[in-house]
């Protein structure tokens, strides 16, 4: 005898009230990838791909593929990556459809989901406080995207040469072939961020925005002290909110995509480094703050670095672009102060964090290990 199953009806799962939240918690500042974070940080990941499915769907009846902000769309292109099953569901339900359906749908692709489960995610997202609007909501979004100067985006060719180099870069264990490739990625970084602020003329505000990185423990809090190196050799402002675990960087547009990949690689190659230098001989606590030390002269020496390949960059790019650079200066000079007049805007009320006390013994291998990432020949020029 065959056996059937009974599907509850979707007011009873309580997925319409999901829905309700995520809509909420998107005009409040929240975006897709920060729902899906906070969500993962909540300690259940099995909420994880419950959290995907409404976000997908959501994404499909509001048909974000033709309307959403180009940063909001590569959110959502990331998330039916890590969900292709969820993503596929999602585009079958007709995009009219207001949660009925999503219910039905919800409890076939994700056979164990609990009313609890979703009442108490829908919980969740409903106490997010507000948050600073980055990005328009769906609720702000034309029938139809058009192309504008906040969709901005790199070369992807350049962006792909980028990460092909950071990637060799990652990978030898060959300081030396680690060193030239990531003396040719930085130089590629420069380049193309000074000549896209010559590009943008005398409009120094041309796709300036924030995007927000997500981090997690441990040592979240030295990871944005070297995402806040990286983001001033970009003329670039970093916030970090510690109790969601997100940091916000203020740039320009073609700046913050080259600020993630780089911050990408040089994440890896520090977690590395790290690991290579062991402790110290210390144990337990005092392990712990080894390498929080060895973290934050990591960060503290490749800021100081590449701002000096930044400086060296920049005057070859004056040259290539036939500048003289008491010309190009006042340009990228402007350029910073748009970047600072929006990072006020955003964010009226914010203060500068105190550095902890850190083990010495750690700093200072950090900062040797920074060193022999990011040596430079005065033939290269190193990174914006």
């Amino acid at each position: 005898m065959g056996s059937t199953r009974t599907y509850i009806r979707e007011e009873d799962l309580g997925a319409q009230a999901l829905l309700d939240e995520l809509t909420w918690a998107y005009e409040r500042g929240w975006q897709p990838a920060d729902v899906l974070h906070v969500t993962a940080r909540s300690g259940d990941l099995s909420d994880v791909p419950l959290g995907a499915a409404a976000v997908l769907f959501d994404a499909h009846r509001s048909r974000a593929e033709d309307r959403a902000p180009e940063g909001w769309l590569r959110q959502i292109r990331t998330v039916a990556d890590h969900h292709p099953h969820l993503a596929a569901l999602a585009t079958r339900i007709p995009p009219g459809d207001r949660g009925p359906l999503f219910g039905a749908a919800l409890q076939r692709a994700l056979p164990d989901v609990t009313r609890f489960q979703v009442t108490g995610l829908a919980f969740t997202w409903k106490y997010l406080p507000r948050f600073t609007v980055l990005a328009p909501p769906p609720s702000q979004w034309p029938p139809l995207r058009t192309a504008s100067s906040a969709d901005t985006v790199p070369d992807p060719r350049i962006l792909d040469r980028i990460r092909g180099l950071l990637s060799k870069a990652e990978s030898t264990d060959f300081p030396e072939e680690a060193e030239a490739l990531t003396a040719k990625a930085q130089e590629l970084v420069t380049r193309y961020a000074v000549s896209a602020a010559l590009l943008a003329g005398k409009d120094e505000s041309s796709g300036i925005r924030g995007m927000r990185v997500h981090l997690d423990n441990p040592y979240a809090k030295e990871k944005v002290l070297l995402l806040t190196a990286i983001g001033s050799a970009n003329r670039a402002r970093t916030v970090w909110f510690a109790k969601v675990g997100i940091a916000t960087v203020v740039g320009g547009d073609v700046e913050l995509r080259q600020i993630e990949v780089l911050f990408g690689s040089l994440l890896v190659q520090a977690t590395r480094a790290m690991a290579a230098a062991g402790t110290g001989g210390r144990v337990g606590g005092g392990a712990t703050a080894f390498r929080r030390a060895f973290l934050a002269g990591y960060a503290g020496r490749i800021g100081e670095r590449l701002r000096e390949a930044d400086a060296r960059a920049t005057v070859d790019a004056a040259a290539d672009a036939h500048l003289p650079m008491t010309t190009l200066a006042p340009i990228l000079a402007r350029r910073s102060e748009a970047v600072d007049e929006e990072f006020r805007r955003l964010f009226p009320a914010t203060r500068s964090s105190r550095a902890r006390t850190v083990d010495a013994e750690g700093w200072h291998a950090g900062r040797e290990a920074a060193e022999n990432a990011f040596l430079t020949s005065p033939s290269t020029s190193g990174p914006q």
